[in-house]
């Protein structure tokens, strides 16, 4: 079965969700489990802090490539076919996630430059280290919102 560039960019999008949570998720593990003395985990966290960057941003160009084909003035459109279905879905959910997710990118770039700033010291300094803990357990949380109100309308009409 061939599958069209937009199918392809959409299975991309979805993946991407899933690996910017799992790359998140493992910066948290490694920062509550690990300590300055292990080796290496300062160079983990920062290859995870740049992953989850990188992901959210692919995540994005990929959203932005799909919210195109969505838009479309088509009767057949999944944007028609949502709001004929179920308006809230698309009123409340897909509107939420298309503004919404524009803060994401900026989030995971902030989290990546500070891990690379503060380097060592996030595990020495408990204020940092805090401070990070909340910024990348805020930023899971709010990515999986954000996840939640695509899936459902996506559920009524794929993109892709």
């Amino acid at each position: 079965m061939l599958h069209t560039t937009l199918d392809i960019a959409m299975l991309m999008h979805g993946f991407l969700t899933a690996f910017a949570l799992i790359t998140a998720a493992g910066f948290v593990g490694l920062l509550v489990f690990s300590n300055e003395q292990r080796r290496g985990a300062i160079n983990t966290l920062k290859m995870l802090a740049l992953l989850t960057a990188i992901f959210v941003f692919a995540l994005g160009i990929s959203g932005a490539y799909g919210y195109v084909f969505y838009r479309l003035p088509d009767p057949d459109s999944p944007r028609s076919v949502i709001i004929e279905t179920s308006p809230a879905a698309h009123e409340v959910l897909f509107e939420t996630m298309e503004y919404l997710g524009l803060a994401g990118p900026v989030w995971a770039t902030l989290i990546a430059w500070l891990t690379f700033h503060y380097k060592d010291k996030i595990f020495t300094n408990i204020a940092i280290k805090n401070t990070m803990l909340v910024l990348i357990i805020a930023a899971v949380l709010y990515t999986s919102v954000i996840a939640y109100t695509g899936v459902v309308p996506t559920r009524i009409a794929a993109v892709g």
